[in-house]
């Protein structure tokens, strides 16, 4: 039984570099508690050291068990649901029973679990995708997607396949560990963003990818998105055995769920990557044909979809740069040398100030749509090339680079009014968020709260399970 005091939803939100927490209850309107902690889980690929992007399971588990282990234990006690969300398209194999609870705690058997092969895995070239079979679905498959990277470790190291039982993000693992069960289930999100799946019947492409070669095998079953997956099979931490735990979602939708209002706003998301995402109305069937657009629909809650302009490049791309100066500045040094804080401080300030005609388009990872495509600098003379303005340049860029796949106009003819901003990159950075306001020439409320575990939180406790 739950203790006094009403019950709570607790929101698990696995990300790339960091894992956030939060509480909610039946009143809706905010966090009771909410934690935020870096996972520092990226690890060096060794099957594809130039282009892979990899994390380590334990890590980020442990991460998670940590950050659980911060909220206060006589709320925990009040959780009845547990919602699970995290980043999209990523791969993780492992044997059964390889992650379980143990005396209270996960426990990972390493040797057991593969790396996280993530959403910014680039071990997919242009070329290897271009030897795939077509999907029959309204998605394009890319490098990072679940289907692409077994694709590539299927045809060039097989036998590594062998060892494993089961396939599924990130968070499929932990829902199943959770919950005891040896066979994972994956959110129709989810599914969507592996690749090869068709949203309209709700199944994998077996047909077309068992005449390709492809292990199927490691396709999981697939639920309602939101929808129940299990229980805990005996009490972790501070929650009791019996909570109730959601079949793994989407971070996307559930960043979109925790701020979206109204059908006539969208959501401009800059956080580790960018997500533009405007609401499509009831009724509406993605068209088979849109490949080659840069807007793709992917799947929201009842049925429903969210047209997503989904850029690899957000903050990111902003880190890169700080990174690249510190390591231009490191070896001209003779004094202390900066933080990576500092020194992204000092750009803002001066990009603040700054005006400049320098054009970059700050693409390092390509995007889905070029995925050729790198990053540049054009217009440099002698006069224009401050760091200010050079720092305000590649936030204008990665703004414009969200607005060339998801233009004003076509936010205007879908009945567009407001755009909410929220994300990290986006909330700490004002240049950005001039540049935002400057680019799509519409009203910007700005959200601090835009975060997928609280969305996740919110729809459980709303669904009737």
């Amino acid at each position: 039984m739950a203790s006094s005091g009403g019950d709570l939803c607790l929101g698990i939100d696995i990300g790339t570099t960091s894992v956030k927490l939060s509480l909610i209850g039946q009143d809706d309107t905010q966090a009771h508690e909410q934690i935020l902690k870096s996972s520092d889980s990226v690890m060096p690929s060794i099957s594809a050291p130039k282009s892979g992007s990899e994390q380590n399971i334990w890590l980020l588990f442990q991460t998670i068990q940590e950050s659980v282990n911060k909220l206060d234990a006589l709320k925990l006690k009040r959780v009845t649901k547990i919602a699970v969300t995290g980043q999209m398209h990523g791969c993780v194999l492992w044997k059964a029973k390889s992650v379980r609870i143990t005396e209270g705690k996960l426990t990972v058997s390493s040797n057991d679990v593969s790396p996280l092969f993530n959403w910014q895995d680039g071990r997919c070239s242009s070329d290897f995708l271009a030897t795939l079979p077509k999907p029959k679905s309204h998605l394009r498959i890319a490098t990072g997607h679940g289907c692409a990277t077994l694709f590539w470790w299927s045809r060039n190291y097989p036998g590594y396949l062998e060892q494993f039982d089961y396939a599924g993000t990130v968070m499929d693992l932990f829902v199943s560990a959770l919950c005891g069960q040896d066979e994972p289930v994956m959110s129709v999100q989810n599914a969507a963003s592996w690749g090869y799946f068709d949203c309209e019947s709700s199944t994998w492409n077996k047909e077309i990818l068992s005449e390709a070669g492809f292990p199927i095998r490691f396709l999981p079953k697939v639920k309602e998105s939101g929808s129940l997956a299990g229980s805990l099979q005996s009490f972790w931490l501070d929650l009791q055995s019996g909570t109730k735990v959601s079949v793994a979602m989407g971070d996307l939708a559930c960043s979109v769920y925790s701020v979206l209002q109204t059908p006539t706003d969208a959501a401009m998301n800059v956080g580790t990557s960018a997500q533009l995402v405007r609401g499509m109305p009831d009724g509406f069937v993605p068209p088979m044909d849109s490949h080659t657009s840069p807007v793709e629909y992917f799947p929201y809650f009842d049925n429903r979809y969210l047209a997503v302009a989904a850029a690899l490049n957000g903050g990111n791309a902003l880190s890169t740069f700080v990174d690249m100066l510190m390591q231009w500045f490191s070896p001209l040094s003779t004094g202390v040398i900066p933080t990576k804080d500092e020194v992204y401080k000092k750009l803002t300030n001066l990009a603040n100030k700054a005006e400049t005609d320098l054009v970059v388009d700050p693409v390092f990872l390509g995007e889905r749509h070029r995925q050729d495509d790198r990053a540049s600098i054009f217009n440099i003379r002698p006069d224009n090339a401050d760091l200010g303005g050079l720092f305000r340049a590649f936030c204008r860029g990665i703004i414009q680079n969200m607005a060339s796949m998801m233009p004003r106009e076509e936010l205007k003819s879908g009945s567009v009014q407001r755009i909410v901003g929220c994300g990290s990159a986006l909330n700490r950075n004002p240049v950005l968020k001039e540049e935002l306001e400057r680019c799509f020439e519409l009203p910007v409320m700005y959200r601090e709260d835009c975060d997928a575990c609280f969305g996740a939180a919110l729809y459980a406790l709303r669904a009737d399970w």
